[in-house]
């Protein structure tokens, strides 16, 4: 039984994953990565069981290929930098000339996110009009998921990315310092759940579905920093 899942939710669906194949007795495999390319995928015929996406968007994609969606979780946003570089003090600071800032691609759930941000913060007299123009003349690479911009930024080779606050693992968390959105810019990331129509395996599908929007399968991703 094959689940493709956003790459934010790969911490939780491993943990869970074992529970899973005991309560249900289905094997299952995840394939993580940005969720424009697993509906890309999706959409091309790939043999899949269960879509988990980090937005609507994507879902909606491929809503003529899957069930009803549920809503699995919700996440946030963050802006991260590495602990010991000391360009970045504020949000604002994004928009600063020659603040180097990774992304995930605009077509990537976290990346479209973001820039969803950067134009509401416009609103605030403390970043103003072309905050977001600004921020994006200083994106020096656009990565095709969000743990390819935790990976850089953690590595030191930019100033700031924007990730959800669930990849800001205890193991990362000494290498990184977090900063947050003002309340209302920052949107509420949504995390849609279905099985596919064409399931080859529809009886596993149905299953881990059921099992992982469970009290049960959602303390996995509970634990992990997710939101119902």
């Amino acid at each position: 039984m094959t689940v493709f899942a956003a790459a934010s939710l790969r911490e939780a669906f491993e943990a869970a994953g074992p529970a899973f194949t005991t309560a249900s007795g289905f094997p299952v495999r995840f394939d993580f990565g940005g969720s424009d390319m697993l509906a890309t995928q999706i959409l091309q015929g790939a043999p899949v069981d269960v879509f988990a996406s980090a937005n609507t968007a994507q879902m909606q994609r491929v809503v003529s290929m899957v069930g009803a969606a549920k809503t699995l979780a919700h996440n946030h946003l963050v802006v991260i930098a590495p602990a010991g570089d000391t360009v970045v003090a504020s949000i604002a600071d994004l928009g600063k000339h020659g603040t180097k800032v990774v992304l995930a691609a605009a077509t990537v759930p976290v990346g479209a996110y973001a820039r969803t941000a950067f134009g509401a913060l416009e609103r605030d007299p403390a970043y103003g009009n072309g905050f977001a123009a600004r921020v994006a003349a200083n994106v020096v690479s656009e990565e095709t998921d969000v743990k390819a911009v935790v990976t850089k930024v953690a590595l030191g080779e930019a100033d700031a990315g924007v990730v959800y606050a669930t990849d800001v693992s205890p193991a990362l968390a000494p290498k990184l310092r977090v900063l947050r959105f003002p309340a209302g810019a920052g949107p509420d990331a949504i995390y849609p759940i279905a099985v596919v129509s064409a399931a080859p395996n529809a009886a596993g599908a149905a299953a881990f579905v059921g099992f992982i929007t469970s009290p049960a399968g959602l303390a996995y991703l509970k634990a992990r920093g997710f939101e119902e």
